[in-house]
């Protein structure tokens, strides 16, 4: 019970803003770096279908969002599921307005995404939380 107050006693907004920040920094680097990593391997290969990109950006996605996540729930050490879900939340709605500037269609593989971010994103902050040693910010 004390290690509870303790942590939540250190835990203000500053230290939940600087864990998403982090975590949303962190998840955006890799998910620029997977999909870079996925089209340039696309166009190398030259064999495999356009349509398959779409399923390569749903699984960067993914990871990106469960890094994010984990990031973000290792770094404020409580309440991995709603951090885990703030985080995935807030990654889609940057990838979701980014691809609103290229095109103003929303598709079935909006929503796809939509579940995919927020699925991982609990899952990433639910294994942040669980992890036994614990990351610190200063």
């Amino acid at each position: 019970m004390k290690a509870i107050k303790t942590t939540l006693a250190q835990s203000g907004p500053a230290l939940y803003i600087k864990a998403l920040i982090a975590g949303i920094t962190t998840g955006s680097i890799c998910l620029i770096i997977l999909l870079i990593i996925f089209s340039t391997l696309l166009l190398i290969s030259g064999t495999l279908p356009h349509n398959y990109l779409v399923w390569l950006d749903i699984f960067a996605c993914a990871i990106a969002s469960f890094t994010a996540s984990l990031i973000t729930a290792r770094i404020i050490k409580h309440s991995g599921l709603v951090w885990g879900l703030i985080s995935g939340m807030i990654l889609f709605l940057i990838q979701f307005i980014a691809g609103l500037c290229s095109s103003d269609t929303i598709t079935y593989i909006t929503f796809i995404k939509l579940l995919m971010f927020l699925l991982t994103g609990a899952l990433g902050g639910i294994k942040g939380v669980n992890k036994k040693e614990k990351l610190r910010i200063k």
